[in-house]
């Protein structure tokens, strides 16, 4: 890419930014005038200086003529008066308006005072006036503008995590969680730096810069067409640092999310480190990465710290000029003290505004760079949204059928390759096979994680594409091997399902996980907090809580993938116990890592690269003599193949968990069982 094209990227991407003023733009337009207004505000009152000045002179005339005179006649050679002082002819805009309210406010209401003593009073109270005025302004300018800030930043934030959570889960597979977050809070962040404030203040600096040259070519003319030549040269150089400083930002913005992203892994991974005594190695990587960031920062701060020098050399070159050609002006009575006062300061706020667009130049510099990373993301299609005509899914009894499907992660070979199951109302279905055989993925397909790359789920008789997402995940639920809890309290976590739970429902679910007897022993009970990713719990404990949300949100199709592996028996019982009450008369997939547990199940799809190797029941797969038979040898001795038993004991009769009435299943009031009709 060429430095036209990067240059019209740039823009397009700021003014892209730019477009979420849009819905502001009241608010947006109250500030602009505002601007304006404290703009011409704050370079009035150096007016009322260059004013008090000439008229100092002319008092000090009247009281001592000769003496004025002769030093006038000295220093120019010229014996008559300077009339520029006089205030009728004063090339000072607010000469006239302030010395003429003067004179009408002293000879109304103040004749016997002295004339002279109460103009100096009346100017000075005048200066005093403008300020509070101004500074009035400039706070309902600031409030207003850091809330549009804020506002903005907020909007853009809610934006682009509404899009990441519409994303297939690839992408997190493929993006680290450190960057994501990078972007979603720092490159956020940074943009509130370029959006309002900086634009703004650039608009004022604009105002302020118009209304100086307009007072000052109403002073004199040709001392502004000098000053203004050395313009140029600090635009020069704010677009030649810009150009350099471009790339550093750029980088520095992916050092920082690589950063975090190394941070978020340690913190996550700190009992990995402490187990295997790596800390002395994490150091060294984070010292690694923090070096990086460190070394851009300083590129940049030396960068900076080379701009603003040689923008204040350039700017006393036209101090130099004022004083020089200025300074012979007044000399020769072609301008006033009062006027030469006058137009030092503006010289001072003339270049502040040009300096102005060097540190607006440096923000946006850093900001289309985090606004490039932002808009990454947002750019990224969600791969996964519901079709234009896509209906909500009605109340399922829980027919699933895969038709031809195939999957595969983007140009990867396939992962599963022409599967065909039907799985009915209530039925259990079971996959089985070697570690990479595709189970996981092919569960992930049904509530729509993934689109299958070729062939149809059906759910009672609907697409699945056809349908919303939404609707479709709330009659699914999924009780996983690698539990997650949120850092929150326990009731918290069993409602995450259904919020509108009520206390009853929280504590019937949970016991129907078997988990209310170990909740009960909590410091606050249901109340208690257990940490990040439920650390305070162990391993059966957490798994019980899932069993327990998915108990509370009653879905209709259920996936399981068992946790019972890694746990001691006494609490692999109290789990397949409550996994007995879960998968009662719903539809569930299981994935099988202990064949013990789904002996029983309606349907046993063995699974082998991918495609379906074998299905049965049990003694069926294991008569066939196939993988099944081998996997179950594996973990079976042979009196546990001849006599196999269920790891599940039969469940006391406790009530069931209804959560809301559903118009597929009568409820047997003698049993309390759920019964197809």
């Amino acid at each position: 890419m060429n430095n036209t094209q990067k240059s019209t990227s740039n823009s397009s991407t700021y003014f892209r930014l730019l477009c979420y003023l849009i819905p502001y733009w009241r608010r947006t337009l109250i500030i602009l005038v505002l601007s304006a207004i404290s703009a011409c505000i704050a370079v009035l009152p150096i007016q009322i200086l260059g004013i008090v000045v000439d008229e100092i002179k002319i008092a000090d005339r009247i009281i001592h003529p000769t003496e004025t005179n002769q030093q006038v006649s000295l220093q120019t050679g010229d014996d008559s008066s300077d009339s520029l002082t006089d205030e009728n002819t004063s090339p000072i805009p607010l000469s006239k308006p302030l010395l003429t309210a003067s004179d009408y406010v002293h000879d109304r209401w103040f004749e016997d005072n002295n004339s002279t003593i109460f103009m100096l009073i009346f100017l000075g109270a005048s200066f005093l006036v403008m300020h509070s005025f101004g500074s009035g302004i400039t706070m309902a300018h600031g409030y207003i503008t850091t809330e549009l800030g804020q506002r903005l930043v907020y909007d853009l934030r809610n934006q682009l995590y509404g899009h990441i959570q519409r994303f297939p889960l690839n992408y997190f597979e493929n993006n680290k969680t450190g960057d994501i977050m990078s972007r979603l809070m720092n490159d956020v962040n940074s943009l509130e730096q370029a959006i309002a404030g900086p634009v703004i203040t650039f608009i004022t600096d604009m105002f302020k810069f118009a209304w100086i040259i307009y007072f000052c070519m109403k002073l004199d003319w040709q001392l502004t067409s000098i000053v203004l030549f050395v313009c140029p040269f600090i635009s020069l150089c704010t677009y030649n640092f810009g150009k350099r400083i471009r790339k550093i930002f750029r980088s520095l913005r992916q050092k920082t999310g690589d950063l975090n992203a190394l941070i978020q892994d340690n913190i996550s991974g700190i009992r990995v480190i402490a187990s295997f005594a790596k800390e002395p190695e994490e150091l060294e990587r984070f010292k690694k990465k923090n070096y990086e960031n460190y070394f851009l920062h300083v590129r940049i701060l030396r960068l900076v710290h080379t701009l603003r020098p040689a923008v204040d050399l350039i700017t006393e070159v036209g101090a130099v000029v004022v004083i020089c050609f200025g300074g012979y002006k007044v000399l020769q009575g072609q301008l006033s003290a009062g006027t030469f006062v006058i137009f030092f300061p503006y010289l001072q706020r003339m270049y502040g505004p040009i300096t102005g667009v060097t540190r607006f130049y440096n923000q946006i510099q850093r900001a289309i760079a985090s606004t490039e990373r932002v808009f990454e993301v947002l750019d990224t299609p969600a791969e996964l949204k519901d079709a234009p005509n896509a209906v909500d899914l009605p109340k399922v009894r829980g027919t699933v059928e895969f038709k031809n499907v195939h999957f595969m992660y983007n140009e990867d070979p396939e992962v599963l390759s022409d599967i065909n199951i039907k799985a009915l109302p209530g039925q259990m279905i079971a996959f089985v096979g070697p570690s990479g055989s595709g189970k996981t993925t092919l569960t992930n397909l049904i509530p729509r994680f993934y689109d299958p790359s070729k062939g149809d789920i059906i759910i009672d008789d609907h697409n699945i594409k056809d349908v919303k997402l939404q609707s479709l995940r709330k009659q699914t639920a999924m009780v996983l091997q690698e539990t997650f809890l949120f850092n929150d309290t326990v009731k918290v976590n069993i409602a995450y399902a259904r919020s509108d739970a009520t206390d009853e429902e929280i504590e019937a679910a949970a016991k129907a996980a078997n988990a209310h007897e170990f909740i009960a022993e909590l410091a606050k009970g249901y109340d208690s907090l257990i940490g990040e990713r439920g650390v305070k719990l162990s391993g059966g404990q957490k798994q019980r809580i899932a069993i327990a949300r998915a108990i509370l949100a009653n879905p209709r199709i259920l996936i399981l993938d068992e946790a019972t592996s890694s746990v001691d028996t006494e609490t692999e019982q109290l789990i397949q116990n409550a996994i007995y009450r879960l998968v009662k008369d719903r539809t569930t997939f299981v994935i099988a890592h202990r064949l013990s547990t789904i002996l029983h199940a309606d349907l046993i799809v063995v699974l082998d690269n991918g495609k379906i190797a074998e299905t049965g029941h049990h003694q069926e797969l294991l008569t066939k003599g196939g993988l099944y038979k081998k996997l179950f040898e594996m973990q079976f001795n042979a009196d546990e193949m001849r006599s196999p038993k269920l790891d599940v004991i039969e469940p006391e009769e406790t009530e069931p968990v209804v959560t809301e009435e559903d118009e597929f299943i009568d409820i047997d009031e003698s049993t309390q069982e759920k019964k197809w009709p």
